[in-house]
């Protein structure tokens, strides 16, 4: 997974929300147990400038791969990349390339190739990541590990390894549809009319699925064009780099289905005016500013696109071979101090130690917030629910944003709500006859 399947959430407010409380431990700790992205993350530092003095917000991640810990460290750099290095918008742009299209613009990739120096260096050597990414532990990885991160950052800068996704993507098409593959855009239509935006992803459109469907790329804008690979959605599958992630959902849900401005929500009959990815612009930029200002964010209708109604020329994907490497910008390796949060952590957990880890008589109780993944939710087993707190909140993702079908949605939920019957945990979740991308529980008192 690159990316999550329910929206990004501040979970510090949503621990206030359900427990009313105004004192805050001065140790929040949060554990992310297979996210897909950093999206709580960026979320939570968002709004940090409302945070009372004295608050230290802990964040742990689980990862299924060490190509996702390095996307993720890749996105959170972006999101700290400071206001001398690159605008608010620029910033918006690099991270949506990044994040959800199978192909990058050409400035997207030079910074990826020129920022591959910087994390190769933060991977292997401690003191060199406490002093210039302090907020990023990645002490509880093993040896092992860390070179398989030395590894991929080593597969991102170097142009004579390939990773044609191009053909990746076409082929795995052709897998998964079979004799449908002809007729694929009336499967695209279906998955997204009756299932997505049945289930409430309404603000997707049907240009931009069909067009991430068909080439992976999923956010578009008049003025880009994608033609070079996109590395960091390859993962190593032993003798080549593959890519193996989601190819029916999209990278729409994490900041691309709600909105403070709720007119970027509104549709007339039946056709959006702003889609999926112009609320994620909306949402990032919004992101970005406070983190990097430290102040409320308050944007003009003139800050990002609206094209929801519009029909935009979806061309095919030029062949990077094609392009004159020298007429490039040349990718950069000196870059300013990123943005410092002295009170916020990050803490990568090893996932072939995670037992060992969370058995630890320390991690006992001490996780306010825990967020489980659904494509963790098989591997999060029931003495891990002893390192909640008493007064915490564990929220599961489900699977209401999916292509599958009703009966395995709904039989999935139900595995949840058993698990939390098992381990004396009391849903949180009302109404109970609605559908939710996330369940919401805590211990009983």
């Amino acid at each position: 997974m690159f990316w999550g399947w329910s929206e990004s959430l501040n979970l510090l407010e949503k621990w206030r929300d359900h427990f009313k409380a105004d004192i805050l431990p001065g140790d929040f700790n949060i554990l992310l147990f297979g996210p897909g992205d950093p999206r709580h993350i960026l979320t939570l530092l968002a709004k940090s400038y409302n945070l009372p003095e004295g608050i230290s917000v802990n964040f742990f991640q689980v990862d299924s791969c060490m190509e996702h810990v390095a996307r993720n460290l890749l996105l959170l750099t972006v999101a700290l990349e400071s206001g001398q290095e690159m605008s608010v918008r620029g910033k918006t742009h690099l991270f949506m390339d990044i994040f959800g299209n199978s192909h990058l613009r050409p400035a997207s990739a030079n910074y990826l190739k020129g920022r591959t120096k910087f994390f190769t260096k933060v991977a292997t050597d401690g003191d060199f990541g406490q002093e210039n990414m302090p907020m990023v532990s990645l002490g509880e990885l093993k040896y092992r590990e860390r070179d398989k991160l030395e590894a991929t950052f080593s597969f991102w800068a170097n142009e004579g390894v390939p990773f044609e996704i191009k053909s990746i993507w076409d082929r795995r098409l052709r897998e998964n549809l079979k004799t449908r593959y002809d007729y694929r855009n009336g499967v695209f239509d279906w998955d997204l009319q009756m299932q997505l935006r049945d289930r409430g992803a309404g603000q997707i459109c049907p240009q931009e699925y069909t067009h991430w469907r068909e080439c992976g790329i999923g956010f578009v804008f008049p003025e880009f064009e994608q033609v070079i690979p996109n590395k960091t959605l390859g993962i190593n599958s032993g003798n080549q780099w593959a890519f193996l992630g989601d190819m029916t959902v999209g990278p729409f849900i994490s900041f691309g289905l709600n909105c403070p401005d709720e007119r970027m929500l509104k549709s007339q009959h039946g056709v959006n005016e702003y889609r999926a990815t112009d609320v994620t612009e909306r949402n990032l930029m919004e992101i970005f500013h406070e983190i990097l200002e430290r102040k409320h964010f308050s944007p003009t209708s003139e800050d990002y696109h609206r094209f929801g109604g519009a029909s935009l020329k979806m061309g095919s994907i030029l062949p990077s071979s094609g392009l004159d490497s020298g007429s490039l910008p040349k990718s950069r390796e000196n870059f300013p101090p990123l943005l410092k949060f002295p009170n916020f952590s990050l803490t990568f957990v090893s996932p072939e130690d995670l037992e060992r880890f969370l058995g630890q008589e320390r991690m006992q109780e001490k996780f306010s917030v825990i967020f489980v993944g659904q494509n963790f939710f098989p591997v999060f087993r029931e003495e891990f629910v002893s390192t909640l707190h008493p007064k915490g909140l564990i929220l599961f993702e489900t699977r209401r944003f999916t292509t599958l079908r009703k009966d395995t949605v709904n039989e999935f939920s139900s595995q949840i709500r058993d698990f939390c019957s098992r381990n004396s945990l009391i849903s949180l979740n009302l109404p109970l006859n609605q559908h939710f991308s996330i369940l919401l529980y805590k211990k009983k008192e």
